[in-house]
């Protein structure tokens, strides 16, 4: 079998510091490979996400980019466009403080700011959805303030609470999770300290992932319901995974801005079918 060799990176998303926020693999490419290859590579990395982008030809944006979970592609990811992007603009010599993305949900920006990058990413709508009281239970059986759908990826619940303790100590039935919801649970609740508005968690057992550490399209769904609920366009979110992470999002209209750090773990190379 004829094989090539492929950079690819590791970045820790929405932190500072190395071993927290969000892992997410980068594989920049010249051009695609097949989505077979695309899916294996994400499966062998056995990161929440993979990224691959590809330069774009057109004049709309600089490159293209998709993201995959172990088990399949996903249509928007923020973590991994905030890893891609400090991997093009630090390691791969782009000129110029903006990048345009393309992508299955639109153009997405990617804009340095400091030592932070600041997503532009489509606000995502909410409407009123019922749960199921197995899938209430396997998440430990308190009755929550408000349960809804997100209407532009019918694929995620959202759960909110009224306490963020019972967000942090969530111990959720992952196996029962996954058979009962078929897709991602949002649970969320307001901040309980100082400088956070909202505290939140994002389990996926149904999608290869038990729970994402820090997700910037959650914060698209969350950041503006929290904007509308307190009246603030600023939204100051943590998300109480085992790893952790802060996202600062700015709702603007119908878009979110999502900002962040993120540093280096490692580069280096794969093999893969020519």
């Amino acid at each position: 079998m004829t094989t090539q060799s492929l950079p690819i990176y590791q970045i820790d998303a929405f932190t500072d510091v190395l071993f927290a926020g969000n892992p997410a693999a980068v594989v920049p490419l010249s051009d695609w490979l097949p989505d077979d290859v695309l899916q294996k590579i994400a499966m062998e990395n056995n990161l929440s996400e993979t990224a691959f982008f590809v330069p774009n030809a057109g004049d709309e944006a600089d490159f293209h980019i998709r993201w995959f979970t172990p088990t399949v592609e996903v249509p928007l990811c923020g973590h991994a466009t905030l890893a891609s992007a400090f991997v093009i603009f630090n390691r791969l010599g782009f000129e110029g403080d903006l990048i345009k993305l393309q992508s299955q949900s639109g153009v997405l920006t990617a804009r340095r700011e400091g030592d932070a990058i600041v997503l532009n990413f489509p606000k995502q709508p909410i409407k009123g959805e019922t749960v199921s009281e197995e899938v209430l239970e396997a998440l430990g059986g308190v009755k929550p303030a408000e349960t809804f759908g997100v209407v532009s990826r019918d694929t995620d619940i959202v759960i909110v609470y009224d306490d963020a303790a019972i967000v942090r100590n969530m111990r959720p039935d992952m196996s029962a999770l996954g058979k009962l919801a078929g897709r991602g649970v949002i649970v969320t609740a307001p901040g309980d300290k100082t400088g956070l508005d909202m505290i939140s968690r994002y389990f996926l057992p149904a999608l290869g992932i038990n729970e994402d550490p820090v997700t910037g399209y959650m914060h698209c769904v969350v950041g503006p319901y929290w904007a509308e609920k307190l009246g603030q366009v600023d939204i100051i979110g943590y998300q109480a995974s085992a790893r952790g992470g802060v996202v600062a999002c700015k709702v603007d209209g119908d878009r979110v801005h999502l900002k962040g750090e993120a540093v280096q773990y490692l580069k280096g190379e794969i093999t893969v079918p020519a």
